[in-house]
């Protein structure tokens, strides 16, 4: 992983980590977003940069630290075009702790304070709810 180390180009640190992500490469792109998010914590990418490495972790199954990366988006980068997502993604990290209620929240969450999200994340989180009899 040391080919994971920092470059000083946010860009292309930011890049390489994606990369690794799209590419199922997980263990690498948790290593490199979180390299990012240390490195450059106000780089206009450290909003995704925290929700991919969510992605990352919940791709490893992960669902804690999953859980924590996509409340970190939510709550350090209000109004990020990845609140949505990340709300999404935070509630099936907490189906994956078993911890339906908390899920149950935090899609009703999204559904009421994002009602123009992406209709596949909607689609998506109602989905959640019937599969998890919230009511």
């Amino acid at each position: 992983m040391a080919g994971l180390a920092p470059s000083g180009d946010p860009r292309a640190d930011y890049d390489r980590a994606y990369s690794y992500a799209v590419n199922g490469e997980y263990k690498a792109a948790e290593e490199g977003f979180r390299a990012f998010i240390e490195t450059y914590p106000d780089d206009r990418r450290a909003a995704n940069a925290q929700y991919w490495l969510g992605e990352s972790l919940l791709a490893q199954r992960n669902y804690r630290e999953a859980a924590d990366a996509f409340l970190k988006t939510y709550t350090d980068h209000p109004g990020s075009e990845k609140s949505p997502d990340s709300l999404l993604k935070l509630g099936l990290s907490l189906n994956g702790l078993g911890e339906n209620g908390a899920a149950c929240a935090t899609f009703s969450e999204l559904l009421n304070k994002y009602p123009n999200a992406a209709p596949a994340v909607l689609d998506q989180a109602r989905d959640e709810q019937r599969r998890g009899k919230c009511s």
